[in-house]
C-alpha cells in the first residue's frame, strides 16, 4: 500500500494545493502533517500576529480535513528529524510538499 505524508508548510489550504492533488492521485493513504518549527523561520522568529494567524489557519485546515474524513497531524521540533521518524514509523512511501 502506498502511503504519503503531505507536509503542510506555509500553504495551509486544501483548495488549489498541488501537493495535495499529487498525493491523492499517487497514493492510497495520505497523512496531512504540519511541523511547528519556529526556530527554522530565519532570519527572525514569528511575532504575535503571525502566531495568531497560524493558530487560526491550522484550526481551519484541521476542520476542513475532518469534513473530508481526515485529520491534521501536528508535530513540533526540527523538521528533518520529525519527517525521518514518521517515514520510518508509519511506513511512508512518498513525501509531498509545496515549494514556498
Amino acid at each position: 500500500m502506498s502511503h504519503a505524508l503531505l507536509w503542510f508548510r506555509r500553504d495551509l489550504r486544501i483548495t488549489d494545493n498541488p501537493a495535495l492533488q499529487a498525493a491523492l492521485r499517487e497514493c492510497e493513504q495520505v497523512t496531512p502533517l504540519y511541523i511547528h518549527a519556529p526556530e527554522e523561520e530565519a532570519p527572525w522568529p514569528p511575532g504575535s500576529a503571525s502566531r495568531w494567524w497560524l493558530d487560526l489557519s491550522l484550526e481551519d485546515l484541521h476542520k476542513q480535513l475532518q469534513r473530508l474524513g481526515s485529520r491534521l497531524l501536528i508535530q513540533a521540533g526540527p523538521s528533518l528529524e520529525i519527517l525521518q521518524r514518521l517515514v520510518a514509523k508509519e511506513s511512508v512511501t512518498h513525501l509531498f510538499w509545496n515549494r514556498v
